[in-house]
């Protein structure tokens, strides 16, 4: 099964928002890299997109293989140029850009090392930098509790973090990085379920309808009567980068 991103389009902002604690790495990597021309894979409807170019004006392209989230993103005024293609064929020239980077791309890929051969061709120097999640965070999500399939849709979508590192240095990249932030701990509460039922992340979207159902219902029963659950959650990224 696979989630229907024009589809979901329409809705997909409704419980998002961009940036977080990786932004500012990202934007040492883009001053690392001397970065004038920005390729950013997977922009979605282009929230990161607008919280990395306030902080880091440039000329940013949007490569995005969903219509539907680049007419929401346009209809936003996402900054940039918006380009329609695939990050395992990127339709650019190679040596034309300075930075890449990428925010939760990653796992909606089969084959990643065709994404890094494709970046180490189309970087002319500088870094490509991508923020993911580690599987060990997945196994530990609190609504493991809720949802028996959640860990393992999402610890067969999302690549353990050595072998990112490994198909980057595989495709030329040097001076690899790894970096791990917690974001400040959030309550689970009704807001949270609210933003759960309208399937904020792709995940809810890829689990078995009963088993959603029920264990959305689950989630505001223990919420009843309560302002929120005992656990917090405790959301973690993680960057691993490389430079050409």
């Amino acid at each position: 099964m696979k989630v229907d991103y024009d589809a979901i389009a329409p809705r997909y902002d409704r419980h998002r928002g961009g940036g977080g604690p990786y932004l500012r790495r990202l934007i040492r990597l883009a001053r690392a890299s001397k970065a004038r021309r920005v390729l950013e894979l997977g922009p979605g409807t282009g929230n990161n997109t607008g919280v990395f170019h306030d902080s880091y004006p440039c000329c940013l392209i949007g490569l995005e293989p969903s219509a539907g989230m680049i007419a929401a993103a346009r209809q936003k005024q996402a900054p940039g140029t918006w380009v329609r293609g695939s990050a395992v064929a990127m339709p650019l020239a190679s040596r034309s850009v300075d930075f890449v980077f990428a925010v939760y791309v990653l796992h909606h890929i089969e084959d990643i090392r065709c994404v890094f051969a494709e970046c180490a061709r189309v970087l002319r120097r500088g870094h490509a930098a991508f923020v993911t999640a580690s599987t060990e965070f997945i196994r530990r999500h609190p609504m493991n509790h809720y949802f028996p399939s959640f860990s393992a849709i999402d610890c067969a979508r999302f690549q353990p973090i050595d072998d990112v590192c490994a198909h980057l240095q595989a495709a030329g990249f040097r001076h690899l990085g790894v970096e791990r932030f917690q974001a400040e701990p959030r309550p689970i509460n009704r807001a949270f379920a609210d933003r759960v039922a309208s399937k904020f992340i792709s995940t809810y979207e890829l689990i078995p309808p009963d088993e959603f159902e029920a264990g959305l219902k689950r989630l505001y029963a223990d919420l009843e009567g309560r302002e929120r659950l005992d656990e917090l959650l405790e959301w973690e990224s993680v960057i691993v980068w490389g430079a050409r």
